[in-house]
């Protein structure tokens, strides 16, 4: 079979300013993978830049989505897989990579992809929110703002009183704090905020920071994991959790965040969970990779959300595996990964190396995979950059 893993971009990227560094390379990787699979020829179609994908990958200039997916069909691929990553300030790739497939099985392509209906319920939160509740998910009770009312009455000179602003401090008042509050349309936790009273609430609401819809949700108190899910059409492989550690606020850092794991301890109601999750996979109708956010709350789990996408965890994951991280994604889709045996991790992330330095911890046998993103056009600290190693045994 003719086999193509593709990933758009919606955003310009400045490669000359970037440095990405990874050990094994995603070069060595992919070659290693390829020359496992002689029965199939692989190709790799992206944007910069190009996450998870070799150097041989071939890179599309254009962001319009018929000239995208006729790149891909010039390949003459029997299957498209979509390896979709993500970008600031908004997850929507995942969605772009639907509309491709969309153009893919018009042309008879077999293509593994979420639709645009399931991309757009896990990009946008608030529609996120409306799922779960349709489907009785435990997750964050909460209240969706919308920006322009909140401040119609400064655009609207019939408007004396402010009714829907009105409406939502009533509601600010009867909920339970701390609350966290988080723009719907955002990657990740970037630019959440945690406020423990309603006078803060209302300074918040208030502020320039409120400078689009918000979503206001009850700040759960309690152990924060992730963990991803596989496949499609009924055919679900829900991988074991992760364990992952917080900042002083109490919120999950891309930056700076640990990930421990397998969580094994029978206190997790592992089972339970591993059906909620099979549960809200068939629901949304998934096909390919996601991510789930989750919180252990009360002997409960909770969902929190879901990027249907790749995600730092499935590096996680395939080093977990011993397995290479494309025979990981590939059988993930295809063939399932319900027998692997997953090893004791941690992913943490330190601050950026030297070539010396990075070159040393590439001979340390206990470090199963780095890698490093460095910003050399970052203007601020937290801009420039990290390292990411993952470990074997748990500490």
């Amino acid at each position: 079979m003719r086999i193509v893993f593709y990933s758009s971009n919606s955003n310009k990227y400045e490669s000359q300013s970037f440095i990405n560094k990874t050990w094994p390379s995603f070069d060595k990787l992919w070659q290693d993978f390829s020359s496992s699979f002689k029965e199939h020829t692989f190709f790799a179609v992206s944007q910069m830049p190009a996450m998870f994908m070799p150097s041989t990958c071939l890179i599309v200039d254009t962001y319009d989505t018929k000239e995208f997916a006729q790149k891909i069909l010039e390949l003459k691929p029997d299957l498209a897989i979509a390896a979709s990553f993500w970008i600031t300030p908004y997850d929507w790739l995942p969605l772009k990579d639907s509309f491709i497939a969309d153009e893919l099985r018009a042309a008879g392509v077999r293509t593994i992809c979420h639709s645009k209906e399931t991309a757009l319920i896990c990009f946008d939160k608030y529609r996120t929110k409306s799922f779960f509740e349709a489907n009785g998910f435990n997750h964050a009770p909460g209240l969706f703002v919308d920006h322009d009312l909140f401040f119609c009455a400064g655009n609207q000179v019939e408007v004396c009183d402010n009714v829907y602003k009105e409406s939502v401090y009533r509601q600010l008042k009867e909920m339970e704090y701390p609350l966290i509050i988080k723009n719907p349309v955002g990657l990740s936790s970037y630019g959440m905020t945690v406020v423990n009273s309603y006078s803060e609430a209302y300074g918040y609401l208030n502020s320039k920071k409120n400078n689009s819809n918000r979503l206001i949700e009850v700040f759960l108190q309690g152990e924060q994991f992730g963990c991803e899910i596989y496949g499609s059409n009924g055919n679900y492989t829900i991988m074991p959790p992760f364990s992952l550690s917080v900042n002083q606020y109490g919120i999950t850092s891309p930056k700076l965040c640990k990930k421990t794991g397998p969580v094994t301890d029978s206190k997790y109601k592992l089972n339970e969970l591993k059906a909620e999750l099979l549960r809200l996979a068939n629901a949304l109708k998934l096909d390919g990779y996601a991510q789930v956010d989750l919180i252990f709350c009360n002997s409960k789990w909770y969902i929190i959300e879901i990027n249907p996408r790749l995600s730092g965890m499935t590096t996680t994951y395939a080093a977990a595996a011993g397995m290479n991280f494309y025979e990981y994604i590939f059988n993930a889709v295809t063939t399932g990964l319900e027998n692997i045996e997953l090893k004791d991790v941690v992913n943490k992330k330190i601050p950026l190396q030297t070539e010396e330095e990075l070159e040393k911890l590439s001979q340390d046998e206990d470090i199963l995979f780095l890698s490093q993103i460095e910003n050399k056009a970052a203007k601020q600290e937290r801009e420039k950059g990290f390292c990411e190693i993952i470990v074997r045994g748990a500490f």
